[in-house]
This record gives C-alpha cells, sequence and structure tokens, in this order.
C-alpha cells in the first residue's frame, strides 16, 4: 500500500528517517557512527514533521505487512523568483528529499513504483519543478528514468563560528 502520509504515519516516517541519516552519514564521514545521536535526531524530525506536514512537505510512504519500508517527500520550496515566472504565473518548485528504501527491502522495486506514485502526485498539486539531490550513485538509473537530468553537484559550507540568527 503506497499512501501521502498523515500525521497517523509520523512515527514510521520518523523511524526511516532517522535510519536514513545514520547509513548516508555513516558512508559520507569515514564510517562515524552516528546512531549515537538517535534519540535527539528523532525529536527533532517528529517536531520539524509534525508542524510542517502537508503544508511544506508531503511524504509519500510504502507500507508491506502494515510496516513502512520506502519513503520519499517532496519538500516546498520558496525562492527568489526566476526571469521563467514570466511565462507560466503557476511555477511551483519542490526539493525531492528523503528518497529511502530500508535495505532489507531494496532491489524488489518498490521505489520506483513509490516514486511513480509520488511523482504523479507533484504534478496534480501543481508542482512544475522538482529538483533532486542524492548521494546513491546506484540509484541514479532509477531517477533518470523518471526524467531527472544530471545538473550538478551541491556544495556544503560549514562556518567556522556558529552562525547567529
Amino acid at each position: 500500500m503506497i499512501k501521502i502520509a498523515d500525521l497517523s504515519d509520523l512515527n514510521q516516517i520518523v523511524r526511516l528517517r532517522v535510519k536514513q541519516q545514520i547509513e548516508d552519514w555513516h558512508k559520507t564521514s569515514n564510517g562515524k557512527d552516528y546512531s549515537i545521536y538517535s534519540d535527539e535526531l528523532k525529536k527533532i524530525t517528529r517536531n520539524y514533521i509534525r508542524k510542517r506536514l502537508n503544508k511544506y512537505i508531503y511524504f509519500a510512504i510504502m507500507y508491506i505487512d502494515e510496516k513502512a519500508v520506502s519513503m520519499c517527500a517532496l519538500e516546498v520550496k520558496e525562492n527568489l523568483p526566476q526571469i521563467t515566472i514570466c511565462e507560466n504565473s503557476s511555477d511551483k518548485s519542490a526539493e525531492l528529499v528523503s528518497v529511502y528504501t530500508a535495505p532489507e527491502y531494496r532491489g524488489r522495486g518498490y521505489m520506483q513504483i513509490l516514486l511513480d506514485y509520488f511523482l504523479d502526485f507533484a504534478v496534480k498539486q501543481g508542482y512544475t519543478d522538482i529538483v533532486l539531490s542524492a548521494n546513491t550513485p546506484d540509484a541514479k538509473h532509477i531517477y533518470e528514468k523518471f526524467g531527472f537530468q544530471y545538473i550538478s553537484d551541491k556544495y556544503y559550507l560549514k562556518s567556522k563560528e556558529k552562525i547567529r540568527c
């Protein structure tokens, strides 16, 4: 079963998101064990999603035998207007994030099914500009099947000083 998540799915989303973050950061940081932060990340993630779900971020979630095994999210982007807005004033942009399938369920085509469902939802919601950033090179072929084109890498800056709000 695939569905657009609501607050009843919050615990499942948080579980998968924390699992994804630990796995992703473990790969990119020379094997550092980020699981020590899992309880804190659960709290932060739960609060973030609770405030924004189906307003600024939408999740599609796939259940197999009542267990969430795959998810992806569409995070609404508020950008400085581009010149293309003059041609099409209904341009809405979003970023596809948290594209994840639990390791024990990979290789079964679940993400392709989920993306097909979710991108159809995004188009019906009026999103015409969808960006995807991913650090999973082995999934590149899946994204290209859906028409995503590789443009450039994103960069990250960690300031030496804490940024003050």
